[in-house]
Parts: C-alpha cells; structure tokens; sequence
C-alpha cells in the first residue's frame, strides 16, 4: 500500500519532491530569492547536502566568532584562519581527511571531509555557500560540475 501511495503522489504533479529514481537526487532545488541570504545553522546543513564528504564544519563571522557548528572545532577553525594570514582558502590534508575552508569579508567556514572528498567539488562549495550567506552573486561552477541551487 506505501508503495501505491508514493507512486500516486509521484505523478500526481508532485514530482518535484520525488528524485527521477530511487536513489538519485532531486536537483532541482529553488533559488535563493534576491536580498535573502542563508543563516550560518542553514548554510551548514546545505553543505553537508551538497556533499555526503563532508563531516562536521562550522561558520564564523569575520572576527571569528562561531555563528554554527560545534563549539569544539572552533577553537581549530580559528588557528587555521589566523595561521593563514590572508589567504580565502586552504586545505590541510592528514591521514584520515581533508580539512577545507574559505573566506569572505564577512564570514569564514572550515569543514572536515573524509579522504576522498573532491577538492574542487568541496572548494567551489564553500564559495557557493559564501556567496549564499551574504545574498551576493554565485560563484561560476568548475568545468564538469553540476550542483543543484540553494534552498
């Protein structure tokens, strides 16, 4: 019966809430409208949507202060901006992942993936979702990559 009622909701015109097969994404998300920007608590939701890679991160305002995320990888997001003088983004690699992270004037994320993350996929991320967070102009996608639009 579940099965039935999935399936008459799926084209029932709701199909936008449904991904195309079982286990493909819905890709068509909608765009973040002009003015409204993403909260930090959001913007680190719809990374971790954007990229099964990515474990835990935080976002913090441009004098470093935690906006989202744990309490516990603040501390470390903050000596990797500061060590980084002016650089808008950075990569550390260890044995176990990748620490990621990015900047704008306005606020700074750092994630934590798993070893086989996608630079280039995680770093236009953390632009895209910089660009979310201030309502300001995306960033152009990496030749090859398609990401659906924000919430």
């Amino acid at each position: 019966m579940t099965t039935v009622t999935s399936q008459a909701r799926r084209e029932s015109g709701t199909g936008r809430l449904f991904s195309p097969t079982l286990h493909e994404p819905c890709l068509h998300l909608p765009a973040v409208s002009s003015g409204a920007a993403l909260t930090p608590a959001l913007a680190l939701d719809y990374l971790r949507e954007l990229s099964a890679d990515i474990r835990t991160g935080v976002v913090l305002d441009s004098d470093l202060t935690l906006l989202a995320g744990p309490d516990a990888l603040a501390g470390a997001a903050r000596d990797l901006f500061e060590s980084a003088g002016d650089a808008a983004e950075m990569q550390v690699v260890t044995r176990d992942g990748d620490v990621f992270a990015a900047r704008s004037d306005r606020h700074a994320i750092a994630v934590v993936t798993g070893r086989f993350a996608l630079p280039s996929l995680i770093r236009y991320d953390l632009k895209l979702v910089l660009a979310d967070l201030e309502g300001a102009e995306r960033p152009e996608a990496p030749e090859g990559a398609e990401r659906p639009e924000a919430p």
